[in-house]
């Protein structure tokens, strides 16, 4: 995937975007494009502008792009584009040409080794079939409608071709392609007061505006909900699940309704009602941690010599007992009941007993009472037997059910990687494109912390804030790879409940369990010794999730076959979806 600057293109057509997008998607890693270039120093206007810049091992060329219909009559070009149609005297090849001057006189003038670099243009016509000859015309280096569907890489191959002939035949002499130090020199002459752009910090930036622009699109969805009193809403990790149950709650509590959001992640609840308290307005939802309010219901009911009589480490206890006696408390002392029950993770909530919790929690029950779950029913816990009955039970209430399948959370690559290590499917569809994700084999405890430290160290040198980091295991503290450790790359390590040391720069270090709900810009995982085993594969799926633009994913090298493998199984899995 090609650098591009800025990742995120504003005010343009849609003819631009589309081949800036492709850009990026198809020509390699090492590559810079640039949309909108200023142009100071055009040869033939006071303040010139290129469509786009592409920096390459290639050369460096000019690439002008024109959406709708091309047409010329007298001299006068007309172009009906994206917004508006407007006319010029100038052809595209002559605006091209003058952009590729303007950047070459810059350049030279900036280093004497662009000298003997390559420079060209070229044309894009996306929407039309552009066949009309003319002096002025060099169809060689025009892309239309008809070859659009082609790689775009092909395309600046062309390119190449052409003005490498053309240089060859009138100067007797070829010319070559940048080296790669030679694209940062060129990028930071052309754009200098984007410099920070090609930092990994900030580009992970970008690609957060993208995901937080599908956020949006999946919180539109949410006002489907409302012409629907009871929901289920179905997503895989990643879908804004989350996000559209918040949006759905404020949404509600502005209605002037009584709303309880219920999260099953301690950590989680915390974090939104943090989030819900810095927002100004009185009319908000109530957000629980489900057990907390189990526990308190439990203790002003009076029951709470009978909770701390049961085992918390027995297998019944959180999905049987300990709503059970929640229930009872419910029974034994009279509660105000809710207007609206909103409920996120239910998917470790969905069984009889905690349904008896939430029947009694919400005014007019589950069979008549405004309600709203949002699931991952791949993340489903419970045996088909118990998955049967909350089915029953819920079915009373003729619930709507909404699934979504668009990722607003991970990138495209996080997704992948993440599908492929735990053999669970994250969503693809709509995730943006990222940078590439990394899979790092330790030989021992000293080799992997070695590892892991130099990972940090380079993700906060490329200016990503140790805020946007998180070390996930699948282990507490003590049993993990950095177990006796107390600090990692010169910072100290802190778990989610250390604000102010986070705040201070600390790294945050947890379990993935405990992380569940949250994210992250950078998700590095460790202790992934049990990579393929199927008792770990969801702990995996529910941790390596979080990250939203990129993941680190350290494992002994023992982990290798089987990570192979785990590849091996995601591209069968692919084949499968595709034929």
């Amino acid at each position: 995937m090609a650098i591009l600057i800025p990742d995120v293109p504003e005010k343009c057509p849609n003819s631009e975007r589309l081949v800036y997008e492709r850009l990026g998607r198809e020509l390699p890693d090492d590559w810079v494009v640039l949309h909108s270039l200023g142009l100071p120093g055009h040869e033939k206007k006071i303040w010139g502008e290129a469509d786009m810049i592409v920096l390459s091992t290639f050369g460096v060329f000019a690439l002008e792009v024109k959406g709708g219909k091309v047409t010329c009559a007298d001299g006068v070009w007309t172009f009906s584009g994206d917004f508006k149609s407007y006319s010029k005297r100038e052809s595209p090849w002559s605006q091209a040409s003058g952009a590729m001057n303007a950047v070459r006189d810059r350049l030279n003038a900036a280093s004497g080794s662009f000298k003997d670099v390559l420079f060209g243009f070229g044309v894009v016509m996306p929407y039309t079939t552009f066949t009309t000859p003319g002096a002025e015309i060099v169809p060689e280096v025009l892309l239309d409608k008809r070859q659009f569907r082609d790689t775009l890489g092909h395309f600046v191959s062309a390119i190449q071709r052409y003005w490498n002939t053309v240089y060859l035949e009138k100067r007797g002499k070829t010319y070559r392609g940048l080296r790669l130090d030679e694209i940062l020199l060129a990028r930071q002459v052309l754009r200098p007061d984007l410099e920070t752009a090609l930092s990994l910090g900030g580009y992970l930036t970008g690609v957060d505006a993208r995901l937080i622009h599908l956020s949006n699109e999946q919180i539109r969805a949410s006002r489907r909900l409302a012409a629907n009193p009871r929901t289920v809403v179905r997503g895989s990790a990643g879908t804004g699940k989350s996000v559209i149950a918040l949006e759905r709650a404020r949404q509600l509590a502005k209605d002037g309704k009584r709303v309880l959001m219920l999260c099953f992640n301690q950590l989680l609840a915390a974090h939104v009602r943090d989030g819900l308290a810095a927002e100004p307005g009185s009319s908000k939802p109530e957000v629980r941690h489900v057990h907390a309010l189990y526990r308190e219901l439990i203790v002003n009911a009076g029951l709470l010599p009978q909770l701390e009589a049961e085992d918390s480490d027995h297998l019944e206890f959180f999905p049987k007992r300990f709503p059970e006696l929640a229930a009872d408390a419910l029974c034994e002392r009279a509660t105000e009941q809710w207007d609206v029950l909103i409920v996120d993770e239910a998917q470790d909530l969905l069984t009889p007993e905690h349904l008896d919790v939430m029947d009694l929690l919400v005014r007019g029950g589950l069979s008549r009472g405004q309600w709203h779950l949002f699931l991952d029913p791949l993340q489903n816990i419970y045996g088909v037997e118990t998955q049967e009955m909350v089915d029953l039970r819920l079915a009373a209430g003729a619930p709507a059910f909404d699934d979504l399948f668009e990722n607003c959370r991970n990138t495209r690559q996080v997704a992948v990687q993440a599908s492929i290590v735990s053999g669970i499917d994250l969503a693809v569809a709509g995730a943006p494109d990222g940078p590439q994700c990394h899979v790092h084999y330790h030989t021992n405890k000293e080799d992997g912390i070695a590892q892991l430290e130099a990972i940090v160290r380079e993700l906060i040198a490329r200016d990503v804030p140790a805020r946007d980091i998180a070390i996930l295991s699948t282990r507490r503290h003590e049993n993990s790879l950095l177990a006796g450790q107390q600090e990692l790359a010169g910072r100290r390590l802190a778990d989610p409940s250390n604000v102010a040391a986070l705040r201070g720069g600390s790294l945050l270090l947890t379990t993935m369990h405990a992380f569940k709900g949250l994210e992250r810009q950078v998700v590095i995982a460790i202790d992934m010794a049990e990579i393929g085993e199927g008792r770990w594969a969801m702990l995996h799926y529910a941790g390596l999730s979080r990250a939203r633009g990129l993941l680190h994913v350290l494992m002994p090298t023992t982990a290798r076959r089987a990570y192979d493998r785990q590849g091996e199984a995601f591209g069968r899995r692919l084949e499968t979806r595709r034929s």
